[in-house]
């Protein structure tokens, strides 16, 4: 994880290796609700000021899935290819998970002239496999 964020251009600190770590290891996103309560030791303002730092060097993106809190998961591309991250994401209307499926990618978009997109919020909702049996 130091590696990684010296690569992007983050001095590595003990949260900001924590944070990246628990968002590597995760297999769906998460909200800073649950950044918080996974890192409890760790102050709230310190855990939102590094996810802020890691979206602004493309370490992260979030998602917008409906629940009403951003979710942060680690960008595989660490920013060299943006539109590698650009994948489809499920919502349970349910239980309220986000699901991840990197190998469905975001249909091809079209533009006007003149436009340029830098991200998709591509939100699949719906109930899961696990709430439907």
């Amino acid at each position: 994880m130091e590696t990684l964020l010296k690569e992007r251009g983050i001095r590595p600190t003990a949260v900001r290796l924590l944070v990246a770590k628990l968002l590597s290891q995760s297999e769906s996103p998460l909200s800073l609700a649950d950044i918080e309560e996974r890192l409890d030791t760790a102050p709230k303002s310190t855990i939102f000021r590094t996810l802020t730092l890691f979206q602004s060097h493309n370490l992260v993106h979030s998602i917008q899935d409906g629940s009403g809190s951003l979710k942060y998961e680690l960008c595989h591309s660490h920013g060299h290819d943006s539109a590698h991250d650009m994948h489809t994401h499920f919502f349970c209307e349910k239980c309220q998970r986000t699901y991840c499926f990197k190998h469905i990618q975001v249909p091809a978009i079209e533009l006007p002239e003149g436009f340029t997109m830098h991200s998709v919020n591509y939100i699949v909702k719906g109930i899961c496999d696990k709430c439907k049996s």
